[in-house]
């Protein structure tokens, strides 16, 4: 399936999709997340932690950053190492970080499963390489 034309409207892939929404995620350039994002969009975040569970919508993505900011100021980063990509879901493979006072800053390497229809991500899955690790930091 490499090299395979989109059929999709405007000729737009899943990568480019989640390429563009993570680029704009690391400049802050909320206007284009918005435009990427399905306001429905659903995001799931695994482990016991207070961070952990399901968050619907744009007020829930948003409830989201901001809990990660409450505990760790400046919230999380997550660069991104390579994007793998199908027909409707793409894997994001990146180490995400994070640091908070009188913690060892939090370098996690994830992989995030981001479904994409009609040129919006509609669900993003996280699946942490040390859940254990991340439970701890955000604890």
């Amino acid at each position: 399936m490499d090299n395979v034309p989109s059929t999709r409207p405007g000729g737009v892939t899943p990568r480019e999709v989640v390429a563009r929404l993570y680029a704009a995620i690391s400049r802050g350039d909320t206007a284009t997340i918005n435009t990427l994002i399905h306001p429905d969009a659903d995001l799931w975040v695994p482990g016991a932690n207070p961070l952990s569970g399901a968050y619907h919508g744009t007020t829930g993505l948003a409830r989201f950053t901001r809990a990660a900011a409450d505990i760790a100021p400046g919230g999380t980063h997550t660069d991104v190492i390579d994007i793998m990509a199908g027909e409707r879901y793409v894997a994001v493979y990146g180490v995400s970080r994070a640091g908070r006072p009188g913690r060892r800053p939090l370098t996690n390497h994830t992989m995030h499963l981001v479904t994409v229809e009609e040129n919006r991500v509609t669900a993003i899955a996280i699946f942490n390489a040390d859940q254990r690790a991340v439970d701890e930091f955000w604890r």
